[in-house]
């Protein structure tokens, strides 16, 4: 089988479809797969510290003039900034802020927002090699929404089509103005795909109740998943504390620390500590009549791995939204650490099921009392006997969340999309 992917968000980019085709990627050709991916020649800063297996084969195409050139630009600057000692000069500051500016304007001039720029591109590279290789299907990540109009044109060569759709196109943080243009799209794309593959049975019924039970037979649900060679649980910690590390992003309408961080003031009284890795210096002021909380900032994913491998307890708020479920709580089970799960929406949350299921933690409600409650009792366990809060573990289960596991999973759901065609 051979596969043709669209993603703009690929290695050394950081975010999450990035990560989830650089693991996809790497496990799909240990089983034979054939990897072919359109991605941008976007510059990192920071290198990627993981190689990509030499089996994929990556065709890096200009992002497109603003993001191409805007990196040329931050390059320079940077390279300037170097040579002064490291300091960060008024005029790289401005030169960022310009950016950001910019950037916002046009984010709102194309559609869905300014990385379609590279839509021209990229689908000039991938006629070109449609046109002069044999490929069994054609995937688009998403989002952005430009590797779905990239990879609709799939059909003009006859070639089985696949989106990748870890959210839907319409999510209730879409822009007011142009809600009804993304549920159009998203209807579009759904009856031209050949095939869906989703990360969650809640997203699946939630674009059932949009489009209609006919469109159930296109989907297949592969979730998130964690890595087998995952270091963190290989490190140690290097204090006396019962230490809480959360690593993600808060946010004020659908991940808030506001209930947390109360049941943390009234905890004072425990030798505890909470670690937050992620950007959440907004969040700041909610933790500071705390003590011992430790705001790190950004780090990679990789350190973050690391991180959650010194933890005694890791936290996750879940999101309101509860098609939703943070890819994080899948790096949790690969850490082999106990996970207490805040749960903020009022319906299902598929992130409590997980951790119930699988054994892996603590399920608790977003309220203030509650969550102190149960993190007194987990503080007494672990003060007893730490690995008493991971015997409950099911590791049978917990495996079958592996990215080895869901790249099997993959591979036949697109056998079975290429075998419909045949």
């Amino acid at each position: 089988m051979k596969i043709l992917l669209i993603a703009y968000e690929f290695p050394p980019i950081l975010a999450a479809q990035a990560l989830r085709w650089f693991y996809l990627s790497n496990e799909l050709v240990k089983i034979g797969v054939e990897v072919e991916v359109i991605c941008p020649n976007i510059y990192s800063e920071n290198t990627f510290p993981v190689e990509m297996d030499e089996r994929i084969k990556l065709h890096r195409v200009w992002p497109g003039p603003f993001i191409g050139l805007s990196q040329e630009l931050g390059r320079r600057l940077r390279g300037k900034d170097k040579v002064s000692q490291g300091k960060i000069s008024s005029k790289s500051s401005l030169a960022f802020s310009g950016y950001r500016m910019l950037r916002s304007i046009l984010d709102n001039i194309f559609y869905p927002d300014v990385r379609s720029e590279w839509y021209p591109f990229a689908l000039r590279k991938m006629k070109k090699l449609l046109k002069s290789r044999r490929f069994d299907a054609v995937v688009s990540s998403y989002e952005p929404g430009v590797d779905i109009f990239i990879g609709y044109h799939a059909h003009i060569f006859n070639i089985p089509w696949t989106i990748d759709m870890a959210d839907p196109l319409l999510t209730p943080y879409s822009p007011r103005w142009r809600r009804g243009l993304d549920l159009r799209v998203e209807r579009k794309a759904i009856l031209t795909a050949k095939s869906i593959i989703v990360t969650a049975p809640s997203v699946l019924d939630l674009l059932k109740e949009r489009h209609g039970r006919d469109i159930t037979r296109k989907f297949s649900i592969v979730p998130q998943g964690f890595s087998d060679r995952q270091v963190a649980a290989q490190c140690l910690k290097n204090t006396s504390s019962f230490d809480l590390i959360f690593t993600g992003n808060f946010y004020k309408d659908f991940r808030n620390p506001c209930e947390l961080a109360k049941a943390l003031e009234m905890l004072q009284d425990l030798n505890i500590s909470f670690t937050i890795a992620g950007n959440n210096s907004e969040f700041e002021s909610y933790f500071k009549n705390i003590n011992r909380v430790n705001f790190l900032g950004q780090r990679s994913h990789f350190d973050c791995l690391n991180l959650q491998g010194t933890a005694d307890l890791l936290v996750n708020i879940g999101n309101v939204q509860n098609y939703q479920i943070p890819g994080k709580i899948y790096e949790y089970l690969g850490a082999r650490k106990p996970i207490l799960h805040i749960k903020t929406g009022t319906g299902s949350d598929i992130g409590a099921d997980l951790i119930q299921s699988t054994g892996a933690g603590f399920v608790v409600d977003n309220n203030a009392e509650d969550i102190q409650k149960i993190l007194r009792d987990i503080y007494r366990q672990w003060i007893n006997d730490p690995e008493e809060l991971i015997n409950n573990r099911k590791e049978e289960i917990i495996e079958t969340n592996s990215w080895s596991h869901r790249a099997k999973m993959y591979k036949e759901s697109l056998q079975k999309m290429i075998e419909e065609k045949s």
